[in-house]
């Protein structure tokens, strides 16, 4: 059985994460940050007033990833373009106890606004149980971004120039745009491509609490409270790979004839791969390891 605790306490150690603060530790920053101005949960440090960044580990039940394609993006819909992972926790108390944690941070955060002006972030119940969703949008939208605020796409998470054709003055691509996309291997963080996520890994998010203006100049202000994605770090792909061997069993055992659509030949080299995946635990017995980190400092932000 994967420990948890221990996993996340290697992702510190390798430097990924700052220091460690409990939930008692959290400010809020009420003064306009960014463009366009956003108010987040921060914390006091040695560095100063820093954004918070609050881990929650769960699995993989939806999610909207890079690479881009231009399917998934409007050029009439720029500002709405996000890259968004949702977690289901399976019923596990420590996943639930997380959601709580966010929202008692929320409600510091909403409580420096007048009453009813902010919209909060949602937590959706499905067949396996509570669902939290995160995004982070791939463009800043306005014509006074400084140019130090701007950063390249990753190749990874542009990879046909999809977002990069869309550049110009009024839209860009900041550093709060960006999202952290790693895996936890041999106890060390390394990076890794978007693309290798799949529904049903076991991953740990990074999430922000940012408040944004939503109302139009001239109308009562209003505002949403959303779980801004910060990194997402792919921790265990056991329960998928297990997922995969229980269909290829329903397909052995279906004694139905099974035809290709259509025949053709081409070359084909065969490698054969062992398996070692017998006797892995449930999803549920998995689920109910993951745990929750108060608040970490992302003392390097990236994202």
């Amino acid at each position: 059985m994967e420990n948890y605790d221990t996993k996340e306490a290697a992702m510190k150690t390798e430097g990924k994460s700052g220091d460690e603060y409990t939930i008692t530790a959290v400010d809020v920053d009420v003064r306009p940050d960014g463009v366009p101005p956003a108010w987040k949960a921060v914390l006091k440090g040695s560095q100063g007033r820093q954004e918070a960044i609050f881990t929650m580990i769960g699995a993989i039940i939806n999610k909207d990833l890079p690479p881009a394609n231009s399917a998934n993006i409007s050029r009439h819909r720029l500002n709405m373009a996000t890259q968004r992972v949702t977690l289901v926790g399976f019923g596990s108390a420590a996943f639930e106890q997380g959601i709580q944690k966010l929202f008692d941070v929320s409600d510091k955060v909403n409580r420096q606004f007048a009453e009813d002006s902010v919209a909060l972030w949602a937590v959706n119940k499905g067949e396996h149980g509570l669902m939290v969703e995160s995004g982070c949008r791939y463009f800043t939208m306005g014509h006074s971004i400084p140019e130090d605020a701007k950063v390249a796409f990753s190749n990874k998470v542009d990879l046909e120039n999809v977002l990069g054709k869309f550049l110009s003055n009024s839209i860009s691509h900041c550093e709060d745009n960006d999202v952290e996309y790693l895996e936890l291997k041999n106890s060390k963080v390394i990076r890794k491509a978007p693309v290798g996520f799949r529904v049903g890994d076991i991953v740990q998010v990074g999430v922000s609490i940012c408040v944004f203006k939503c109302s139009k100049m001239g109308e009562t202000p209003r505002f949403t409270c959303k779980l801004v994605l910060r990194s997402v770090t792919l921790l265990d792909i056991s329960i998928t790979k297990q997922a995969q061997m229980l269909r290829l069993e329903r397909l052995k055992s279906d004694t139905r004839a099974v035809l290709p659509a259509q025949a053709f030949k081409r070359n084909c080299a065969y490698v054969d791969s062992d398996s070692d995946d017998e006797g892995l635990p449930t999803t549920r017995q998995r689920m109910g390891e993951l745990t929750i980190g108060d608040v970490e400092m992302n003392g390097s932000k990236s994202g």
